[in-house]
């Protein structure tokens, strides 16, 4: 049983997505929020397994939302906006839904969503009867290695400014300038990689504190981290820019101490 929610600032969306749920016995709906401040309780409050979420909330947006929060349930965008389908898969959602939502469409995204749930148990979970086997964690490395075009090189972990989610790969923003993708999730990477100095501040993006040079304002609600490197900068969030922006002003105070 899938135990979900609905967010959206709508009743009416809301109330629409409600009833297109019901016909499904393989789900729940254990909760709905209609903001930005309502999901982020109903998550905390309930912890459940998914959430239907509208992009765009009248007191934040959806987007942003999941992007701050470390331990998230999975998620289903569904929004009228198309050409956010791109940031969502950065921040590693299930499925993308265009209102106004068909049957045939929502089944196929609660068929995704059952199969996400079960991927994100195995291991976790012991049959009835057997005895729960832990899994081991990755090493952590002080190396990643890189594998295209038939040739493997070994990337030293220093030498990388940044780390990008890229759907079923990472985009390693090099100290060189260069860039690499690397065929990872970043949630894996993030399990090899030594913290500190890497830190990761939202779904997406994970950067070297060691090589930050300045957060500078962007163009709202976006910002900037600029690196000591020649790496490629990174936009960063709302809620990613001000984690940055209390690490730095931690490790500043704490080297003046």
């Amino acid at each position: 049983m899938l135990r979900v929610i609905v967010v959206d600032d709508e009743a009416p969306a809301r109330r629409y997505l409600k009833r297109l749920l019901t016909p499904h016995d393989q789900v729940e709906l254990v909760g709905e929020a209609s903001s930005h401040g309502e999901a982020m309780r109903l998550i905390a409050d309930i912890r459940p397994d998914a959430a239907f979420m509208d992009v765009e909330l009248g007191d934040g947006d959806g987007l942003d939302l999941w992007s701050c929060l470390l331990h998230p349930p999975l998620v289903v965008f569904v929004t009228a906006h198309a050409d956010r389908a791109p940031r969502a898969f950065d921040v590693e959602a299930v499925d993308y839904l265009l209102k106004p939502v068909g049957a045939p469409r929502l089944a196929a995204a609660i068929d995704r969503l059952r199969r996400a749930h079960g991927a994100r148990h195995d291991g976790r979970r012991a049959e009835p009867g057997a005895e729960a086997v832990p899994v081991p964690a990755a090493p952590i490395t002080d190396s990643v290695v890189i594998r295209s075009q038939g040739t493997t090189r070994i990337v030293k972990t220093r030498a990388i400014s940044a780390m990008i989610a890229k759907g079923d790969y990472v985009e390693l923003r090099m100290a060189d300038a260069k860039t690499d993708l690397l065929y990872m999730t970043l949630t894996r990477l993030a399990e090899q990689v030594p913290s500190p100095p890497f830190m990761r501040l939202s779904r997406s993006v994970m950067l070297n504190l060691d090589h930050i040079a300045k957060v500078s304002s962007g163009q709202a609600p976006q910002a900037r981290a600029s690196f000591t490197t020649r790496a490629i900068p990174v936009d960063l969030g709302r809620i990613a820019a001000m984690r940055l922006r209390k690490i730095l002003a931690h490790a500043a105070g704490a080297a003046t101490s």
